[in-house]
């Protein structure tokens, strides 16, 4: 079966997007939805084929026309067009994050659960190799009984280099790219953080208006998590250490290694394999296993990893991270997701 998809926007990630789906065996692009004419005639000469080119998703034809939609949008917009979609009848992945606050959240999942679609959110740093090896050694126990990480990122990201709204938003590096951090120490830890202390700031040379840099501490109960992110660095650099009773596992992304307990040196890890493309740099990693599980949601019902009642925990500790830097405290994320919809794929 050919998956019939609808994408919505084509600034640079949809464009990304737009040759990943076309790349894919099990899908079709049938129409592309972007309201800038440039923008959307540039990605439509990527999808080529018949895909119509609209402005607007009240455009769309009626009847049985596609089977799932990909939201590519600006962050602002994921809930609102996610719901238009469902609307339409269609399963929807939209990429992070599945919406900017709980109760916009919460919407759209009790709409996907009333007209029976799944929202998938397009996380695609849970499926590059040294994630998926760290989840598997921490699934296994492998460090034995864990007590802390320090992870930090550091990105040379002027604001230009991602489109003109990305610039002008409050926390830009909280809501857009800590995002993808704390999903990934979630499905790391598997567990829900009990609480979240976050700072943010701008370092003088910012070319942003709010929040290039955010600092967090996170209380997984069972460990704890020191976080720092930056957008305006000098390089890119990433690192996890995970420190545990037998060892430490460390990585940049690319490498995994463990030292164990009382060893002065560390030892390389092989990671595991994953899906062809899964395995090259942003910004391919990770889109093959989740058109994928796009795939497999359409075709048999299967719920996928990063399924929207499991990524509303995201949503949950970026808006409680926000509450926290407002108010100068710790914020438990029962403040702002006290009552969770309940989460089929685990119920």
């Amino acid at each position: 079966m050919t998956i019939r998809i609808v994408q919505v926007g084509a600034g640079i990630r949809g464009r990304h997007w737009a040759g990943f789906v076309r790349q894919h065996a099990d899908f079709r692009c049938v129409a592309l939805v972007e309201p800038d004419s440039a923008t959307r005639e540039k990605a439509g000469a990527l999808i080529g084929g018949d895909c119509r080119l609209l402005s607007d998703l009240s455009e769309l034809p009626r009847g049985d026309f596609a089977d799932a939609a990909l939201v590519v949008s600006p962050s602002a917009t994921h809930a609102a067009t996610t719901l238009a979609c469902l609307d339409a009848g269609l399963a929807v992945m939209v990429e992070k994050p599945l919406a900017v606050t709980v109760a916009e959240g919460r919407e759209v999942l009790q709409r996907a659960r009333a007209v029976s679609k799944q929202v998938i959110v397009a996380e695609n740093y849970r499926y590059w190799p040294a994630e998926r090896t760290i989840q598997r050694l921490l699934q296994e126990n492998f460090l034995g009984t864990l007590d802390n990480a320090i992870m930090i990122d550091r990105r040379h990201q002027p604001s230009r280099t991602e489109g003109p709204w990305f610039g002008k938003i409050e926390y830009p590096q909280l809501q857009e790219i800590a995002t993808h951090h704390f999903d990934s120490l979630r499905a790391f830890f598997g567990a829900k953080p009990a609480s979240i202390h976050v700072r943010v700031w701008n370092p003088p040379w910012t070319d942003y208006h709010h929040g290039a840099n955010t600092e967090a501490l996170v209380d997984f109960g069972h460990m704890q998590v020191q976080y720092l992110g930056t957008l305006l660095s000098h390089r890119y650099e990433f690192s996890l250490r995970i420190e545990g009773e037998k060892g430490v596992i460390w990585t940049n992304r690319k490498l995994v290694a463990w030292r164990p307990g009382g060893s002065r040196w560390f030892r390389p890890v092989r990671n595991d394999k994953v899906p062809a493309g899964d395995e090259r740099a942003y910004p391919q990693g990770g889109t093959t296993s989740l058109l994928n599980s796009l795939r497999d949601a359409v075709t048999q019902g299967r719920r996928a990893d990063t399924r929207g009642e499991d990524n509303i925990w995201t949503v949950a500790m970026v808006e409680a991270g926000k509450l926290s830097d407002r108010e100068r405290r710790t914020v438990p994320l029962s403040e702002v997701y006290p009552d969770p919809i309940p989460d089929p794929a685990t119920s």
